[in-house]
């Protein structure tokens, strides 16, 4: 300096002494110039400076953890998930070592390329999307993290460079510099475990499965309501025709059956059976009629089973009129009823016993409810012990007899009623509970 060069942003380390001691030392950045006589000769030097001490713990710990981040990041280990990361501009600027192993696409030629369109492509270079929508969420996440909104979870998947088609769950934050200024954004990818993936695989097949049985059912409803409305059609003809007392009694419990049949396929929400949320209807029907339907349903399997059925119904039964879902009770009347007949033993004088015990009872002044027993009995051995514990006790392997026992009987709770399952020494019997207001004063004996 004496010599008369001066010196710039000289950077000086200064110790610190006494009360500072603890504090580190003082980083300074000086200017020192000249002072100089009359003749130019250097007399003095003069320092201005600048503490950057502050400036310079910031620099440091960014620096380290920058080390931090290309240690952990990069590292090989597998305990890293696959990450890759874009600038505000959508450039990928991080692309890890489990991201080059999940992909197959090499840091180097990720890195620097635009992430859309040249790193996820639905072409047939860099990891191939199954197509354009793919992209478009893609976009969508990232464009609303820079944004800064919060993002959810996307289920994402691509071509891996064999071809292989890969899945995983993305996550996607934003990248932040001191000032808080959003500067790009982090991915990283969670990958199930090869036991996870064959188990959603295994998943998506029986869904595939589920999906193609569902287009069969609704085939077979569609072709089922085709043949419906011709029946109802012709149904209708009669109806308009001069038909005897007897021919009128049998047109209406073929339209009862039709309405039965067309409610059991509209069936398609069963949870709501299984949950007990499913509305009823409530309408005033003829419970004679309703009775009369259920037996009609049953004669045919009667007569090839040869096993009678022996009708227990008190004759005020025909005139009694009530309000309540009657096509939903003629459903799980004929069902039980049908049951019994399929495990009753065949043999000269066998049969079955369906029975009816109503009791009237007033609530207030007008009201009427009655109270029915619904009692089917046939002989032992009865209902196997399995079928019943599928009745009450929903099972994915039920059988065919078990499921329908199971949506009756929930049915039944529906319409705040109750089944039981009764087995004695000689006979066993299905014992059904309900309730319905009664349209008029009926007289019940």
């Amino acid at each position: 300096m004496v010599t008369g060069v001066e010196e710039r942003s000289i950077e000086i380390k200064l110790k610190t002494f006494g009360p500072q001691e603890n504090s580190g030392p003082v980083f300074l950045v000086v200017n020192a110039c000249c002072s100089r006589d009359v003749r130019e000769n250097v007399v003095g030097v003069c320092f201005v400076g600048q503490d950057l001490t502050a400036q310079k713990l910031v620099i440091e710990k960014y620096t380290h953890m920058q080390g931090d981040y290309a240690g952990i990041v990069r590292n090989p280990s597998t305990l890293i998930p696959p990450i890759f990361m874009t600038n505000e501009n959508g450039q990928c600027i991080e692309w890890n070592y489990a991201m080059q192993k999940f992909s197959g696409v090499k840091r180097e030629e990720a890195v620097d390329k635009m992430l859309l369109g040249e790193v996820f492509t639905v072409n047939s270079f860099g990891c191939r999307v199954k197509d354009n929508d793919t992209l478009t969420k893609l976009r969508i996440l990232l464009n609303g993290v820079i944004a800064g909104q919060d993002a959810e979870k996307l289920l994402f998947g691509f071509f891996d460079q064999q071809g292989k088609y890969v899945e995983a769950l993305l996550s996607a934050n934003k990248r932040t510099d001191a000032e808080g200024r959003i500067t790009g954004v982090l991915c990283f990818l969670h990958v199930a475990s090869p036991e996870l993936q064959y188990a959603l695989q295994v998943q998506r097949i029986s869904e595939q499965a589920a999906a193609k049985s569902l287009n069969k059912l609704k085939y077979v409803h569609q072709e089922v309501r085709k043949t419906s409305n011709g029946i109802m059609l012709m149904q209708n003809l009669m109806g308009n025709s001069d038909l005897s007392k007897e021919q009128r009694k049998l047109l209406k419990t073929s339209i009862l059956c039709r309405e039965q049949l067309n409610n059991i396929i509209n069936d398609t929400d069963i949870e709501s059976i299984e949950e007990g949320y499913m509305e009823l209807k409530s309408v005033e029907f003829n419970l004679g009629e309703t009775l009369e339907v259920v037996i009609k349903q049953a004669m045919t399997l009667s007569q090839e089973r040869q096993v009678e059925i022996i009708r227990d119904l008190p004759s005020t039964l025909s005139s009694m009129h009530l309000y309540g879902d009657n096509l939903r009770l003629q459903q799980v009347l004929s069902d039980f009823l049908t049951n019994a007949l399929l495990f009753t033993p065949a043999f000269e004088g066998s049969s079955i016993a369906f029975r009816v015990i109503p009791r009237k009872e007033r609530i207030g002044t007008k009201m009427h409810i009655v109270h029915l027993e619904f009692r089917i009995s046939h002989p032992t051995p009865g209902i196997p012990e399995d079928l019943i514990q599928e009745m009450f006790h929903h099972s994915h392997g039920a059988s065919r007899e078990g499921l329908g026992l199971y949506i009756s009987q929930k049915l039944v709770k529906i319409m705040n009623g109750t089944v039981q399952y009764l087995k004695e020494a000689e006979r066993s019997s299905f014992i059904i509970l309900i309730e319905f207001p009664l349209v008029n004063q009926t007289e019940i004996s």
